[in-house]
């Protein structure tokens, strides 16, 4: 019942996601999937799949340190974008154990051969 006077105040935030999806996804997705290339690489070959776990290690650390600078400083709050990274990570990462753990128990089994073998060329 009357008329009263207002001012309304609209405020319209737009982000430009095409940003981050080529500066930040795009890349730990290739990283990832490089990482997982060393799965078809055979466990004699040491430099190769060690050379492709640690460079992925390092690009996707280097990765994650720019995305939280480009982003807003925010103490104490996990954003999203640092959730993905984390995942990402761990896949790598994981792909870089996989490979020790396999090497390794590769190693161990013809080290339990060896002797083995040795004693049937014996007496």
């Amino acid at each position: 019942a009357g008329s009263y006077p207002r001012l309304i105040l609209q405020f319209e935030l737009r982000r430009n996601v095409l940003y981050f999806i080529l500066e930040t996804y795009v890349p730990s997705t290739l990283l990832v999937m490089l990482s997982w290339v060393s799965f078809w690489i055979t466990l004699d070959s040491v430099p190769a799949r060690t050379c492709i776990g640690v460079t992925t290690v390092l690009s996707m650390t280097t990765l994650m340190i720019g995305s939280r600078s480009s982003l807003s400083k925010t103490n104490c709050f996990i954003k999203a974008i640092d959730v993905y990274l984390g995942i990402c990570f761990s896949f790598i990462f994981g792909a870089l154990v996989e490979y020790a753990v396999a090497h390794y128990s590769s190693s161990q089994k013809c080290a339990a051969k060896a002797p083995q073998e040795v004693r049937l060329d014996g007496p």
